[in-house]
């Protein structure tokens, strides 16, 4: 089992004279803010346990390795902007918006969520499901769905659906897994945060002639949204593609897990954070980047 994740994460000592020396700790609380105080987080009984499933139900399910690819998200975002920022500029903007959704960052927050939502239940079920052979090889079959290298092997299948069509239980089955996972809505609310996230970043480097206009900013949005059909095609292909090792009695456990209580408590949870955590990060750089440059007016 994975070792549980420390409440404290970090620790400050403060040098107050020759007579005494005082810490201060720093941590994340239950509610995802960062607390001060001269005294230690108190650690209840079972907190310990807590954490240790929660780490080990991120790290089993790909969640965590999940959160690695979106600083590169945001890159793409701020690269599609094509903004007239001055080289110099643009390293620090980088480096803001890199450093503001740091994977480490995003994980403590999706952490933070399942803490104050835990169910000992609902966490128990999952993790019978999630330690369980099958569904162990599951997580692999998405971890390598999401390589770089599958892009084009993902391709290739879905040309071939066009004459190989799959049988119609198949595709029902995918249908379930989508409408619990809502990976399409997904993808459009984290594609909006992150243009939002380089729009604000971005209003202290620009002119007010340069910065979008809020009637700009809802027409992204807007078009966004509008990509909810195709997207929800695309994540289909995907699903048929990524579990196409499966047979329909295997594909058929891991929907039911995930139409049951406890999977739409485990996949609820794990949007919230990733949410959360994305906002929070695109107040995070925007404060920064308010810092580092001064308005132009």
């Amino acid at each position: 089992m994975i070792r549980a994740i420390p409440l404290l994460v970090g620790l400050g000592v403060l040098t107050t004279g020759a007579l005494a020396e005082a810490k201060t700790y720093r941590w994340v609380n239950d509610q995802g803010v960062v607390v001060y105080s001269d005294q230690p987080p108190q650690v209840r009984p079972g907190d310990k346990e807590r954490d240790a499933l929660i780490a080990e139900a991120l790290e089993i399910s790909g969640t965590k390795k999940a959160l690695e690819t979106i600083p590169a998200q945001i890159r793409a975002q701020y690269d599609a902007r094509q903004t007239p920022v001055r080289p110099e500029d643009k390293s620090r903007v980088i480096r803001i918006l890199t450093d503001a959704f740091r994977p480490d960052v995003l994980y403590s927050a999706v952490r933070s969520a399942f803490r104050s939502n835990f169910d000992t239940q609902r966490m128990d079920v999952v993790m019978d499901k999630l330690r369980s052979p099958l569904f162990r090889r599951i997580a692999a079959l998405e971890l390598a769905a999401s390589e770089p290298g599958a892009r084009q092997d993902l391709e290739r299948f879905a040309m071939g659906l066009q004459s190989d069509i799959p049988p119609p239980a198949r595709v029902a089955l995918v249908l379930r897994h989508e409408a619990v996972m809502r990976s399409a809505d997904l993808q459009i609310e984290m594609a909006i945060i992150a243009s939002q996230a380089v729009s604000r970043s971005l209003e202290p480097v620009l002119t007010p002639a340069q910065r979008p206009t809020g009637r700009e900013i809802d027409a992204v949005e807007r078009k966004l949204r509008s990509q909810q059909d195709p997207l929800t095609r695309a994540a289909l292909v995907r699903w048929l593609y990524t579990y196409r090792a499966l047979t329909s009695e295997e594909l058929g456990t891991y929907v039911e897990f995930g139409e049951s209580d406890a999977g739409r408590w485990f996949a609820a949870t794990q949007r919230k954070g990733l949410l959360d955590a994305m906002r929070a990060a695109m107040d995070t750089a925007a404060r920064h980047m308010a810092s580092a440059f001064p308005a132009k007016r």
